[in-house]
């Protein structure tokens, strides 16, 4: 009489791979979701510079020369008044918006300045050129009096708009 081996389960070097497989998984969600927080702190930034991008605007309209600092644009002279979560203060100078990454802000950006940088068009409108992003075409000038300033942040973080 033939008898058959009955399977009882697992071997010890099936179960291992398995949980090789999972921790590999496992590393690369966790990795996936860190940049996606940090990403998610930058729209922050981001959406703080805009605030301020008004003023820069309206004070270059009305005056012909961009704004020196936060008083010059309407603003209150202390640069952490304009704070958030993730963002320590927003700076005017000579027109730039710089936005500073602090507070509760990931590491790998705490401390770190996104800048956006007016730019006029021939027809007398404003663009704005952000992080690390190449000048804004269709002719547009840097705004007479002002700087550009590269961003510290690193480009994986920035959104598209914001990259070289």
């Amino acid at each position: 009489m033939i008898r058959l081996k009955q399977n009882d389960g697992f071997t010890l070097i099936e179960l291992m791979i398995v949980v090789a497989i999972i921790g590999i998984l496992a590393s690369l969600a966790v990795s996936a979701y860190q940049t996606y927080t940090v990403r998610a702190q930058i729209a922050e930034a981001i959406n703080m510079g805009a605030g301020a991008k008004a003023p820069v605007v309206d004070a270059y309209t009305q005056d012909g020369v961009p704004p020196a600092d936060r008083v010059a644009a309407g603003m209150s002279v202390a640069a952490t008044d304009s704070r958030g979560m993730y963002v320590s203060q927003v700076e005017i100078s000579d027109g730039r918006v710089d936005v500073m990454m602090g507070n509760r802000a990931h590491a790998d950006v705490f401390g770190d300045v996104i800048s956006f940088t007016p730019y006029l068009t021939p027809s007398g409108g404003v663009v704005w050129r952000c992080g690390a992003a190449s000048v804004p075409g269709g002719g547009a000038a840097i705004m007479p009096g002002t700087a550009y300033q590269a961003t510290t942040i690193p480009s994986r973080y920035l959104p598209s708009t914001c990259r070289n």
